[in-house]
């Protein structure tokens, strides 16, 4: 670790941006130069205060893995991270997976056959969620210029051990990476099913599942005797299938070789987005913005309709608004049921099913227990008024950890789609309702319908693949990109001025604007003036400005062209083409 020390002491050609809260992140290249056709190894270093950890590509039970996006120059593309070996971080009843201390993950690059550019510049955003007592979420943006070169070059001595040093903790080609994650798990078969049963069982009480299992206990007071029985073994039914289509996806995932744990689906921005629409329309049902019959997935025992398939997939809907939750002694059964063969980790998973599903069974065959629950009256209704914010608090709490998966603009667009869902939910509902004539009832039906599919789309994520990678502006970047003989796009911008967010959506996100940026290898700078920067308001002063929007376009070589407010397309393709003045 001294000549590591030593290394970064002396102002390594290494880029370097501490983090501002528990983690410094830094970006290292491997080799001096870049030579064309070369395949570069970078390493992206993660040092965490005493105490606090990062997470690996599979956090366990809870956590987030550090992410990496990369912003190469045309023709450069980044492989997959090789993860060193990572420590497992019990907080019972949670087995999580991580690294104390430092993390390097190292990252191949490979450059293209031809490179017209004397050096390179290569860029990457990391973020990653650092956790002590408590989890904060981090992020850095990195970035280290190399120059080029006709044939590759050594390593510099610092630099190969540094890389020899991060070599050696990542795991053999022959080693299994999930075997040493999974050993705390070493408990019995019976055990496990014995734990997992449990597990299922006080799954009933975590908020996930409350709600839901609340109302099918109103349920029962309307569904008695056989009927209420066969509900009940359909309610069952749907919660196994459910578990053992999630079983079955764990097992094909491990076969892929993929990272994996229970809730592995909440990885997904589209699957969260999916539940918060979900939950928020529950809710609004449940408040009586509007009434739906058996469509409305295990809910139709408050329309006094029932039937099979809505107690079916009752079941269903109790298993996914459990996985986000984790029970006692779900931990140590999930993890032993993820090392074992195919027909074992489908017992854990079915006992965990029965675990779940057994109170509603219970309450079925022995009506007697009934008795303790009030007789029916008002209170039900505002009690199905009191569930709907339950739902309510879920939507935060998932919306939160969408905005942790995909940024704020990511939880801006959700935000948006649950307005214009819930405004369809009231076209649907008093409006409708209210209607005179059935063409009447036929015309609020389908503009609701409209809405509704109006705001899932604007609510689903979008890919950010082509879009531009905007670096955050600074002084030095700016300097430095200059001097390196590239052109620069600096977007003046704030989250609260419209303007800017105008120009956002139908200028710089165009393909034509970016293709522009792409072909003249323009280094987008954005100056978030959205809080108090003094460097950046300086920097409107200088241009004679005293808000935002402004863009400001630097030829190389030439004086900076302030472009209009309200931004065109033509502006920003005329300006990189040199045809304004």
């Amino acid at each position: 670790m001294r000549w590591a020390l030593l290394f970064f002491a002396l102002g390594s050609p290494l880029g370097a941006v501490p983090g501002a809260g528990h983690t410094r992140a830094s970006l290292h290249i491997e080799t001096p130069t870049v030579a064309p056709g070369q395949t570069v190894w970078a390493a992206v270093r993660l040092e965490m205060d005493p105490g606090w950890h990062t997470y690996w590509k599979d956090p366990g039970d809870s956590g987030m893995a550090t992410r990496i996006r990369w912003q190469l120059p045309p023709g450069f593309t980044a492989g997959e991270i090789q993860w060193p070996r990572p420590e497992i971080i019990r907080i019972p009843p949670l087995t999580d997976y991580g690294y104390h201390g430092e993390a390097v993950l190292l990252v191949p690059i490979t450059a293209p056959d031809r490179i017209k550019e004397n050096s390179v510049v290569l860029s990457a955003r990391v973020d990653w969620l650092e956790c002590k007592e408590i989890c904060v979420p981090g992020k850095a943006e990195l970035s280290v210029t190399r120059p080029v070169t006709g044939s590759p070059t050594p390593p510099a001595p610092e630099s190969a051990r540094f890389f020899a040093a991060a070599r050696s903790k990542l795991p053999s080609p022959d080693e299994d990476p999930y075997a040493f994650a999974h050993k705390p798990a070493a408990i019995s078969g019976a055990l496990a099913l014995f734990f997992a049963f449990l597990g299922g069982l006080l799954l009933n009480l975590m908020p996930c599942v409350l709600p839901v299992l609340s109302i099918k206990v109103l349920g029962f007071l309307k569904d008695t005797g056989a009927a209420g029985r066969k509900n009940a073994w359909l309610y069952t039914a749907g919660v196994v299938a459910s578990f053992w289509l999630l079983a079955g996806a764990l097992l094909a995932l491990r076969a892929a070789g993929q990272p994996l744990g229970w809730g592995f689906q909440l990885q997904s921005p589209v699957f969260v987005l999916l539940l918060i629409l979900l939950f928020f329309i529950l809710g609004l049902s449940l408040l009586g913005v509007f009434e739906v019959g058996t469509s409305m997935i295990g809910l139709a025992t408050f329309s006094g309709k029932t039937g099979a398939l809505s107690a079916f997939f009752s079941g269903a809907l109790a298993v996914a608004v459990a996985t986000p939750c984790t029970a006692p002694l779900m931990g140590p059964a999930i993890g032993y049921a993820i090392t074992q063969p195919a027909l074992q980790s489908l017992g854990i998973f079915t006992a965990l099913a029965v675990g779940l599903a057994l109170p509603y069974l219970l309450l079925a065959h022995f009506p007697s227990a009934l008795r303790w629950v009030p007789r029916p009256g008002p209170w039900m209704i505002t009690l199905k008024q009191f569930m709907a914010f339950l739902f309510f608090g879920t939507c935060l709490w998932l919306l939160w950890v969408l905005g942790l998966q995909g940024g704020v603009n990511v939880l801006s667009r959700a935000l948006v789609g649950l307005w214009v869902l819930g405004l369809a939910a009231w076209l649907y509902g008093p409006l409708r309702s209210n209607a005179r004539t059935e063409g009447g009832k036929r015309k609020w039906t389908g503009l609701a319908l409209a809405l509704a599919v109006l705001g899932v789309t604007t609510a689903l994520p979008r890919s950010t693949r082509h879009e531009i990678q905007w670096e955050t502006y600074s002084e030095d970047r700016l300097a430095q990109a200059r001097a390196e003989g590239r052109p620069v796009f600096v977007d003046f911008t704030a989250a609260w001025c419209l303007t800017c967010q105008v120009n956002e959506k139908t200028t710089l996100s165009t393909r034509s604007v970016q293709s522009a940026f792409k072909e003249s290898n323009v280094v987008p700078l954005k100056a978030d003036w959205t809080n108090r920067d003094p460097v950046i308001t300086a920097a409107l002063e200088r241009h004679g400005r005293s808000g935002v929007p402004l863009y400001v376009f630097y030829p190389v070589g030439k004086e900076p062209i302030l472009l209009p407010a309200l931004i065109k397309p033509n502006d920003v393709t005329k300006a990189i083409k040199g045809e304004m003045k």
